[in-house]
């Protein structure tokens, strides 16, 4: 299956409300992540002006159509599952880098202990790079993984400024959230 096209109408609910955080002249970073390309497309068509950098070939490809964005890849060792780069030599490139704002996709997030996961160590430690980069720090997820995580920890709800999700998950996680001082957009 491919997950570009699982919960697409989600994906593109958080996309526009991410879009929304985003202002002109700014240097974001876009993360390997199916709604983070709904969030490319919708920069693409935008006439904003900002610099956005990112590990995925997908994202970079639909932002070399728009003559208002500056779009930089990574580089790096080359992961054929996600059409994107990770490990060792991206997290050099990303730490050289100050982001505005970073996009962070999410297997899920473990509400027994509060921290925000992914698939595997090289994906992880890669945006963990990305979010110690960035001023304000954001995950992209569907509703649903508040109640599935995934087995690499990449980040603590302490690490980012907010969830941008197609709804709102059930009171308890709600109130754990703004507990944790964590936005729900």
């Amino acid at each position: 299956m491919d997950r570009r096209n699982y919960h697409l109408d989600k994906k593109k609910t958080i996309a526009s409300k991410a879009f929304k955080l985003i202002k002109n002249n700014e240097t974001i970073f876009l993360d390997i992540s199916t709604t983070n390309i709904e969030l490319a497309k919708l920069l693409a068509a935008s006439d904003m002006r900002v610099v956005v950098v990112s590990n995925m070939i997908d994202i970079l490809q639909i932002l070399a159509s728009s003559k208002s964005i500056t779009a930089i890849g990574t580089g790096g060792t080359m992961f054929k599952t996600v059409n994107g780069f990770m490990g060792a030599a991206t997290i050099e490139i990303i730490k050289q880098y100050s982001f505005d704002r970073a996009f962070m996709g999410s297997c899920g997030i473990d509400m027994t202990d509060g921290t925000i996961t992914t698939l595997g160590v090289e994906d992880g430690l890669t945006k963990k790079a990305a979010l110690q980069s960035s001023r304000h720090k954001y995950v992209v997820m569907e509703r649903d993984k508040f109640y599935f995580n995934d087995s690499y920890k990449f980040a603590h709800l302490d690490d980012i400024s907010g969830i941008v999700t197609d709804e709102l998950p059930d009171a308890t996680i709600v109130n754990a959230m703004e507990t944790a001082g964590v936005r729900l957009i």
